[in-house]
Order: structure tokens, then C-alpha cells, then sequence
């Protein structure tokens, strides 16, 4: 670090305007360095020593190597969605330093090659722009650099942008450009936006629009809002992007309505937390439906799950079809075994060759991939065959000959041109025999190889092992050739000392001899011209190969929908309890009917002995639920089990239950937990309170709406005005599914005053020091609250629990419940409720007495007590009496 005091002067000017979630990396050609706020995250996730630099200020800094470098910006890009940038030093200028590269969540072009190169690209990654038009009218541009779409849509919606928010779900974009400025609407956009986890980037407007004659792009301002996706990413600067994209419009309608909101409650896809170095990974299968559902054995088809999930299908016929394929999978053990044991596992990732296809970046080791997997299809073909199914020849068996067929050229190229017999040894090769210049340096290889099996004999011999047994020749990329001797034949190495060990490695010891090196340099350098002198060849090649781009993309999303429907089959028969068809139905049926429905999460972890329930919501008779019951007592999961099974049944899976039958919905909406969103300014109560808000202005006749404990963030009365008046309007107004899970017992009273509400309560078995939740849902209203025993539970201090109890027997009217406590709880309720009307009555006369005739008040009340004494309502009658 030359002139350090300098160079911290100069490096404030880089951080002053930097934003917190952007971290910069300065490349110093043999390693990086990062500084200040960005180095102390750096070392917190390396474990590197942060040093500093410079006597007043100081400044602090963090060294990385080129693999270190490349493992934060992982983390950084694909788990804590923060931006890069990676600054290198101007030639010939002290300290002056230019951006190199930079990417964001939605923008990891740059990064391809470190984030992806050797590893799957697990979810696809959208990037979308937003543009507020006239009459409420949002227009919106998407680009899909994954899977190289680019889609748009136009739609009005409300001030609170919930259409939006759900279409947000539904693509799931990694960050999102809005137009500058400081409006009413923008600032509540960027709310929504960054409430939804979406890294938000403003730029300026531009009015530049060049469009085709395209039925999308009538939709102009969403056009534009392409436009500006595409200079975001820079997609026009480099020319390999060129006819890689297609264009289509966002179906919303085509798909049940889900927002984030809903995702979270239904652990539709597992939580990481972005503020250590969790990855998903590290996350348990059983902690979301995702986790549980991927049994996929494609990178593809994983990515094309999270789709399904985020996209349930609507269409009765398109949902049917996946099921019949599910069914037959689980009904022939043997077809599903070998399609995801054997002829899956060797399809590589197709859309990722696709994209190396059309930009004309394939290897010959990468056309050798393709061809392996145009090679499984014949035999995926025949496995699928003996299904005898129509859904499974229609949606597999045809398209996969088309696409074989399509691809027979190609296939006849590589054998023509490749030399298949050296791929076993990680050598691709065109063929010797193309050319006398190759054959000649073909012929120079093998005489090499010839020296180099002599030296294997004279090693075996030398060190006394047997040659092609315990001593072998073998070749990597790393070490080229050398030779390997199992761990327990090390010793013989110790006292040969012309022997040079290479590595340890499980398989055994590498070590090599200085002949041995010398031919290995040969080998290499006449590989090196060989590989020269193939160029040409393998260039023509790949230009003819570049044409099969589209067929690939075809195939690719071919085998995952088949790799993800294989998964379906193989949950359904793995899981604890099979798991069914559903049998869908027409939304205008109006039935939800599961028996025994299960939690697919929490019945498939270990020590966990579900306890299943009912569901039946019926439009033409009850289909508005109140639950009510002790804390821990499985209300929440209850009805999220009943969402889930919708929300698998709508994406052609089979469901945890015994047998269900399922209505089409429009939409999963739900509000469920507690969590403050205090980095966004958010607390518990107006976080619920933005969420429920949404379902009120969405929810449809034809939706399923799941609320968990609406209005504990307020006190009591707002709490409970606010439950009750909500529950009535969905039972009244919108009349659409509903489960609504309260401890504002109040709210049970809908049940009587409404036919389609019905109270569910779940139970509990209590003694005096422990309560014991049954997890059994019944019908009818809990008949007491369990608050104190879980205060027991928890440990509170007895004097607390006492003042606790007595202040519970004054709220409750205890003591009006002394000759009432052993009714049956609809009894008591009409008791208390006549009572209640009674006082009531008494209570406005007395008002009215006091404003008419104030003199006469002494004489009222001596009628009214006289008339209580004699009552006949036992609630009164414990109220008035004096122990």
C-alpha cells in the first residue's frame, strides 16, 4: 500500500455517495481489496483480518483472493440481494480507479461466469420495470435473463397497488427499476416494492421507443418499460444477446392470485436470513413446500417448481392433465424408478446450452452434454410408453420424438466428428482422421502414451507393486498424467526418493518421476497442437450447432416439466401417509372437501405424530369459518394445511389427505404471524393491517381467504371491532372461503346471526398446573380461553398468576357464571346473551327516568332490583346474589 495517506483521501470520494447495500471490490490484478464498511462485512464472512491504513483519518481494509473474491460475490448477488461493483486502477495513473464490472439481483450478466460456471443455476432470475401511466393504468416490463423472455402487460389497479403486488409474487423479480421522482404514488410504489424484498433502482425517464409490429407492442408504456430493462442491463452491448429473447405478454389471469403474503403463510418456499452467509441449502426440506415437493434431479426442473408454485394454474382441463400424468407415474413404480434413477440424471442443465448455443460459447465438451441427453431420449420414450396414458403421450411422448427427430443431424454430426473413444479419459477431440496434419500429431500422442505405459512398468517394478492393480496411470486437467497408488502402499514412496508426490486424495496417493513429467510436457504440448489445428473444424461445427438453440430451449422445457411431475409422483407415494388425487372441480360447484388433511411440512418431520382433520366449506351452505380455542391448541396450522392442499391441488400435485375435492379458486389469499417490519418502519399491527386491507379489495367470490389472529396489535375493543367487521363483511359481501382463527370470541356470535358462518373450535385437556392441546378440530365455539394455563406453563410467578386469575373472573363476570358453567356451551351462550338484554333494558329506562323525572329514580331502582331478585335467568341471578 504506497502512499497510503493519499490513497485514504482518495478513497472517501468512493464511499461518500455509496449506498449501504452496494459493496465495492478493487482489483489489484493479483487480489482484492475492499474498505471501510464494506471490509468489516468482508471479514465477517471470510473470518479475515481487518488491518488499517493512514495515521488521521485512518481507513480500514480487508484482503481477498481471486476464490474468496468470487465466493462473497455469490453471497452477495444470489442470497443477500445486494449490489457490486469491482473497480480497477487506471493504467499509468496513481490511484485514479474506473469501474470494471458491476452487477445487482436482477442484473448478473457480468457475473455469469463466477456465479454460475461450476455450479446449477438454482432459481430464474427476473429483473422488471414499472411505469405509473394515466387512469391508475401500471405498466410493466419483465426480462427473464434465465430463460431469455422478455415479457410485458398493461392493467388497472387500485391506489394501493394490489394487482401489482401479486403480479410481483407471481414473477418474483430480483430487483425492479422505477422512474425517478418524489410523487405520492412512487413513494407508495417503493413501499410495496421493497416490502416485498425487491431491490428498488430509479432512473430517469426516457422517451425513446422503437417497436415492431408485434401485438405487444401496442401496450406502449409497458413497451417503454422494456426499453429501459434492456439499457439497464445492457442487453444491446453484446451482440451474442442478439436473437436470443422472445416476447410475450404476462397472463395474470391465467393463474390463481398469490402475493408474498400468502407465500409466507403457506411456507410456500423456505426463509434465509440475508444477514449472515445462510444459504437455502443449509435449510431443511420439511421447512417449506418447495423443500418438500423437489425430488427434481434437473437444476431445470427445480427452477421450473418454483414457477408452478408461484403460478398456480386456473385452467380445470391444463390441471387434470398434470394429475393424470402423477397417477401414472405413482401406479408403475418401475417407469418412475428409471426416469428419475437413470434417464433424468443424465440430462444436463439444457436452457443454460441453449444460451452458450446461440452465442456461440460452446466447447466440444459442452456439444459431447448435448448429445448425451439427445441420446436418453429414445429410452425415455420407451419408459414412458408403457404408461399407456394420453395425457403422458400428448404432453411427452410426441413432442420428445419431434424434438429426437429434429436433432438426428446433429447427433450424426458429433459421431462423424468427434472422437467418442478418448471422452471416457476427459479428452474432446475431433477426430484424427479429419486431416493429415491431425492424424500426424494423433500418431505423435500415441507414441507418447506408448513411453509413458513403459514408465508405468518400470514404476511397478521399481517399487515392487502390481502394474494396472495397485499401481495405475491416470490423467486429469489439473496434473495431466501421473501415477496413483492406493493409501496403504504410501510407504513404498518414503525411501524412493527420485519420486515426487503430487497430492493425497481419497482415491489414493498421485505422485509422478521426472520422465514421467518430461512426456507429460510432450503430451500436453502436441495436445496443444492438436487443439490448434482442430480450431477450424470445431468452429464450423459449432456454427452448424448453433441452429438447434431452439430445439434445446424446447427440450429443456420438455424434460423439466416431466422431471417435476416425475417429483410430484415420487412424493405422493414416499410420504408417511400417501398422499391423494384431488378431484377438481368447477369453480361454480362451490365445494372445498378434504378429509384427514395433513400439514405436508410438519407431518414429515421426525418425532411428529400429525393429528389430521376435516375441511368442507359448501357456497350453498356454510363456507365462512370461525376457529377459535387455546394458543398452541393447531388452529394456524389447521388452516394453513387446508390453503396448502388448494395450493397443491392447483398445481396438478396430489395432496395430503385421505380424499379431497376442490373447487377451483381465484386466489390464496392470507394473513398469518406477527412480524414487525421495523427496518421498513412497519409495526405488527399495520403490517397486518396493509395485508388484510389487500384481501378486502381482492378477494372474490371464488377465493380462499385465510386469517390468523387479526387485530392482537391494537387494544382489545379496536382489535375486536376491526375482526368482527371484517369477518362480516367477507361472510356477507364478498362470500368467498373463508377461514378466520381469532381469540375474540365475540366474533362467534356471526355464527348465529349468518347461516354460511360456522364456528370450529379446537381442544385442549386442562388440570389445574398443565393444559394439553388435542389438536382436534370440532364444531362449534371454544368454551373458555386458556391464557392462564399457558402463563403456568411458561413459568410466571404465583402471586402474578393470582391477579391474573381475579382480574379474568372480573372481566369474565365470574361470578354470573356460577349457575351456568355447566351448560352446553350454545346454552350458555343464549343464557348470557338473554341476560345481557335484560340488563340492557333496565339500564335505558334508568337513563330515561333520569331525564324526565329524576325524583322518582329511588322507587325505580327498588323495582328493578325486586324484578332481578325474581328473574328466571340464571346468568342475573349469579350477578346480583351476595355470597
Amino acid at each position: 500500500m504506497q502512499n497510503s495517506q493519499y490513497f485514504v483521501q482518495e478513497m472517501e470520494s468512493y464511499f461518500r455517495m455509496k449506498a449501504a447495500s452496494t459493496i465495492r471490490f478493487f482489483n489489484r490484478s493479483d487480489y482484492y481489496t475492499l474498505h471501510g464498511e464494506d471490509a468489516t462485512l468482508a471479514a465477517n464472512f471470510t473470518s479475515k483480518i481487518t488491518k488499517y491504513m493512514g495515521d488521521s483519518p485512518t481507513l480500514s481494509y480487508v484482503c481477498l483472493n481471486k476464490n474468496q473474491m468470487e465466493t462473497l460475490v455469490r453471497e452477495l448477488l444470489l442470497i443477500r440481494q445486494y449490489r457490486v461493483e469491482v473497480y480497477v486502477k487506471s493504467p499509468g495513473k496513481n490511484n485514479d480507479w474506473k469501474l470494471e464490472y458491476k452487477g445487482s439481483p436482477g442484473n448478473l450478466t457480468q457475473f455469469e461466469q463466477i456465479l454460475f460456471e461450476n455450479a446449477n443455476v438454482e432459481s430464474s432470475n427476473s429483473v422488471m420495470a414499472i411505469k405509473l401511466a394515466k387512469s391508475n393504468t401500471v405498466a410493466v416490463g419483465s426480462i427473464n435473463t434465465t430463460d431469455l423472455k422478455f415479457e410485458v402487460c398493461e392493467f388497472t389497479d387500485n391506489e394501493c397497488f394490489t394487482d401489482l403486488e401479486a403480479l410481483v409474487a407471481q414473477i418474483g423479480p430480483k430487483e425492479c427499476i422505477i422512474p425517478e421522482g418524489d410523487t405520492r404514488e412512487l413513494k407508495t410504489l417503493t413501499n410495496v416494492l421493497e416490502r416485498n424484498g425487491v431491490l428498488v433502482a430509479r432512473l430517469k425517464r426516457s422517451q425513446q421507443r422503437n417497436a415492431q409490429a408485434l401485438t405487444e407492442c401496442n401496450l406502449t408504456n409497458a413497451m417503454g418499460c422494456l426499453q429501459a430493462l434492456i439499457k439497464f442491463l445492457d442487453l444491446t452491448g453484446n451482440e451474442t444477446n442478439f436473437n436470443q429473447f422472445r416476447l410475450g405478454k404476462i397472463e395474470m389471469e391465467r393463474y390463481v392470485r398469490l402475493d408474498n403474503a400468502a407465500l409466507y403463510a403457506l411456507n410456500a418456499f423456505p426463509l434465509t436470513n440475508t444477514n449472515d452467509a445462510t444459504f437455502s441449502s443449509n435449510i431443511p426440506k420439511s421447512h417449506s413446500l418447495f423443500g418438500i415437493l423437489n425430488n427434481c434431479v434437473t437444476p431445470q426442473g427445480g427452477r421450473l417448481l418454483e414457477q408452478w408454485i408461484k403460478q398456480p394454474l386456473k385452467d380445470l382441463a391444463l390441471i387434470n392433465e398434470r394429475l393424470a400424468v402423477v397417477e401414472s407415474l405413482v401406479k408403475d413404480t418401475e417407469t418412475r424408478m428409471l426416469l428419475t434413477k437413470d434417464n433424468l440424471t443424465k440430462i444436463p442443465d439444457l436452457m443454460v446450452l441453449s444460451k452458450k448455443l446461440s452465442g456461440k460459447k460452446v466447447k466440444l465438451q459442452d456439444c459431447y452434454r448435448l448429445y448425451q441427453a439427445v441420446n436418453a431420449i429414445p429410452s425415455i420414450i420407451n419408459n414412458l410408453k408403457k404408461l399407456d396414458n394420453k395425457c403422458v403421450t400428448s404432453l411427452f411422448v410426441d413432442p420428445l420424438r419431434e424434438l429426437a427427430a429434429d436433432m438426428e443431424n446433429y447427433q450424426s454430426m458429433i459421431e462423424e466428428l468427434v472422437d467418442l473413444d478418448l471422452v471416457d479419459r476427459g479428452e474432446f477431440l475431433i477426430k484424427s482422421s479429419f486431416n493429415s496434419e491431425m492424424d500426424e500429431l494423433f500418431q505423435s500422442k500415441l507414441k507418447v502414451e506408448e513411453k509413458m505405459n513403459k514408465q508405468l512398468s518400470r514404476a511397478a517394478k521399481d517399487l515392487g507393486l502390481d502394474e494396472g492393480k495397485s499401481i495405475k496411470l491416470e490423467c486429469n486437467p489439473q496434473h495431466g498424467y501421473f501415477f496413483r497408488i492406493t493409501k496403504k502402499e504410501e510407504q513404498v514412496l518414503r525411501q524412493a526418493k527420485h519420486y515426487k508426490i503430487l497430492d493425497t486424495v481419497a482415491g489414493g496417493v498421485r505422485f509422478t518421476n521426472d520422465s514421467l513429467s518430461m512426456l507429460n510436457d510432450d503430451y500436453s504440448a502436441i495436445s496443444d497442437k492438436y487443439e490448434e489445428a482442430q480450431k477450424s473444424v470445431v468452429s464450423g461445427m459449432v456454427d452448424v450447432a448453433t441452429g438447434y438453440a431452439d430445439s434445446v430451449r424446447s427440450l429443456n422445457m420438455v424434460l423439466a416439466t416431466l422431471d417435476v411431475l416425475s417429483s410430484f409422483a415420487t412424493v405422493a407415494i414416499s410420504a408417511r401417509i400417501p398422499y391423494v388425487r384431488p378431484v377438481m372441480k368447477p369453480s361454480s360447484e362451490g365445494i372445498i372437501n378434504l378429509k384427514k388433511v395433513r400439514h405436508p411440512c410438519l407431518e414429515s418431520q421426525e418425532h411428529v405424530s400429525y393429528i389430521p382433520n376435516d375441511a368442507f366449506f359448501d357456497k350453498k351452505n356454510k363456507f365462512f369459518f370461525v376457529i377459535t380455542g387455546p394458543n398452541m391448541g393447531g388452529k394456524s396450522t389447521y388452516i394453513r394445511s387446508i390453503g396448502i392442499a388448494v395450493l397443491m391441488a392447483h398445481i396438478g400435485s396430489f395432496v395430503p389427505c385421505d380424499s379431497a375435492e376442490v373447487s377451483l379458486v381465484d386466489g390464496i389469499l392470507a394473513r398469518v404471524g406477527a412480524d414487525d417490519c421495523q427496518l421498513k418502519g412497519l409495526s405488527t399491527f399495520m403490517l397486518e393491517m396493509m395485508e388484510t386491507s389487500t384481501i378486502v379489495k381482492t378477494a372474490k367470490e371464488n377465493s380462499l381467504v385465510i386469517i390468523d389472529e387479526l387485530g392482537r396489535g391494537t387494544s382489545t375493543y379496536d382489535g375486536c371491532g376491526i375482526a368482527w367487521a371484517i369477518a362480516e363483511y367477507l361472510a356477507t359481501e364478498t362470500k368467498c372461503f373463508s377461514l378466520f382463527a381469532t381469540h375474540f370470541y365475540k366474533v362467534t356470535n356471526l355464527g348465529d346471526m349468518y347461516p354460511s358462518v360456522g364456528n370450529l373450535h379446537v381442544t385442549a385437556v386442562t388440570t389445574d398446573n398443565s393444559i394439553t392441546p388435542l389438536y382436534q378440530v370440532r364444531q362449534g365455539e371454544s368454551d373458555r380461553s386458556y391464557g392462564i394455563y399457558c402463563a403456568k406453563i411458561a413459568g410466571f410467578p404465583d402471586d402474578v398468576l393470582e391477579w391474573a386469575s381475579s382480574n379474568l373472573k372480573e372481566l369474565e363476570h365470574d361470578r354470573g357464571m356460577k349457575y351456568i358453567k355447566d351448560y352446553e356451551v350454545t346454552l350458555k351462550k343464549k343464557t348470557i346473551e338473554e341476560g345481557d338484554k335484560i340488563i340492557k333494558e333496565n339500564l335505558l329506562k334508568l337513563k330515561k327516568l333520569v331525564a324526565e323525572s329524576p325524583s322518582g329514580l329511588e322507587k325505580a331502582l327498588e323495582e328493578i332490583k325486586n324484578d332481578m331478585k325474581n328473574t328466571s335467568n340464571n346468568f342475573i341471578r349469579g350477578l346480583i346474589e351476595v355470597d
